[in-house]
């Protein structure tokens, strides 16, 4: 960040921390309906459970990381778990997109390796969290998520634009906040609402985005035809 931004008493930076912590009391109160909607086929369930879990997990973790001191002993481990949670949500993300869409080996077979890549991260950051450069981390990212954003194309070509409108702009969205992010522009309010807030700011959007797209996905019938998506019956 180019100036250091304003802290609150009990809150380092605090839109960062709030924005967050608030977003990830939502998503956990939005995980009932979303579960309830996709219950009748333990597949559904189960993969949405993970993209649910890792989006409150990384909300929660970036909330409390934002809201310690520099100086607190905490903020190293928390520092982590923040980048933890982000591979943790773009495996999390591509979890019901794969188990919804695809069938076979391109379901199981790509879903195991996007978590490995996402697992093998977390240990390299987190053993060597103080030693990379930021643009790395943002850069692997960018690079997981568009790998994940392939399957979005498919899809996009199976299903038709308006169905996986919400899905795509989400991807952008990510893609529009870390780019922000890794340049550090724009800085709307120098020491209150810099880049890394519009990060913030964009990672709530997309991620709402993806959840509607979810939603609207929770009761699709996953033994039919991928290539035709439909709703399973009630």
């Amino acid at each position: 960040m180019t100036a250091q931004v304003t802290s609150i008493p009990g809150f380092h930076e605090p839109f960062n921390a709030i924005s967050h912590l608030g977003g990830a009391v939502v998503f956990a109160v939005l995980t009932v309906p979303l579960l309830r909607r996709a219950s009748g086929d333990w597949r559904r369930t189960f993969s949405l459970s993970v993209f649910a879990f890792t989006s409150v997990f990384l909300l929660s973790m970036s909330g409390v990381y934002h809201l310690l001191s520099t100086e607190s002993t905490g903020r190293d481990v928390l520092g982590r778990l923040d980048q933890a949670g982000i591979f943790a949500l773009i495996a999390g993300t591509h979890t019901p997109i794969q188990t919804f869409f695809f069938r076979g080996f391109r379901r199981w077979g790509v879903l195991a390796a996007m978590w490995l890549v996402a697992a093998t991260g977390i240990t390299l950051f987190a053993v060597y969290y103080d030693s990379l450069p930021r643009g790395i981390a943002t850069s692997v990212y960018l690079t997981m998520g568009w790998i994940a954003g392939a399957a979005g194309l498919v899809v996009w070509r199976r299903a038709g634009s308006a169905d996986v409108r919400l899905l795509i702009l989400g991807g952008v969205t990510y893609s529009a906040g870390a780019v922000m992010l890794a340049l550090d522009w724009p800085n709307l309010w120098p020491g209150v609402f810099e880049a890394h807030e519009l990060w913030h700011v964009a990672v709530l959007c997309a991620l709402t985005m993806h959840w509607r797209f979810f939603m609207q996905h929770a009761r699709m019938d996953l033994d039919g035809d991928p290539q035709h998506p439909h709703q399973a019956p009630r």
